[in-house]
């Protein structure tokens, strides 16, 4: 599966990052059909590989981050019979999401930046992680680096606490 994709917080032609992606079924109550790993590029392309979900089925396609909002896509998405493969662009527009649950930055539709502990919602606690790492001076590859720059300070409370003002969560169906 090919898949287009920008996280809010990390520009684009920078920097890339893991995420995973998960196929529900179609149907409630939306069981987990299968689940793949890959890297979002800093041109925000993902290849990645199912082994489980059926040719011909349909499935919502749920993309998750170590620091974004979980975004569902619009519908159900057709892996098709013939072979040919799928892809899917959320960055084409903010009504590839479920709910229309993303932000355009740059022109193109990106999922919310700040939910470092992965509650489903960006809130006060994770202005708290990201603040308490910020006074201990701590970086690398944590939850709390929103803008994925190796460092957590002020840039990246920034995004927490435009989104969490924002009451920004998790849109399913």
């Amino acid at each position: 599966m090919s898949l287009g994709a920008s996280i809010e917080a990390i520009t684009p032609s920078s920097s890339s990052d893991t995420i995973t992606v998960l196929l529900r079924s179609a149907t409630s109550p939306y069981e987990i059909v299968d689940a793949a790993k890959g890297v979002l590029s800093g041109a925000g392309n993902a290849s990645l590989t199912f082994r489980k979900a059926s040719i011909g089925s349909s499935y919502y396609i749920v993309v998750k981050h170590r620091n974004s909002i979980e975004t569902w896509s619009a519908n159900p998405v057709l892996f098709p019979s013939d072979g040919s493969g799928t892809s899917y662009n959320f960055r084409s527009g903010v009504g590839q999401a479920f709910g229309s649950n993303m932000v355009v930055v740059s022109g193109a539709a990106s999922f919310y930046s700040g939910d470092a502990n992965q509650d489903g919602t960006i809130d006060g606690s994770d202005g708290s992680l990201v603040d308490n790492d910020a006074f201990n001076f701590n970086g690398g590859y944590i939850p709390t680096d929103i803008n994925n720059d190796g460092f957590v300070d002020a840039s990246d409370a920034s995004f927490v606490e435009n989104n969490a003002n924002n009451f920004i969560g998790i849109i399913r169906p």
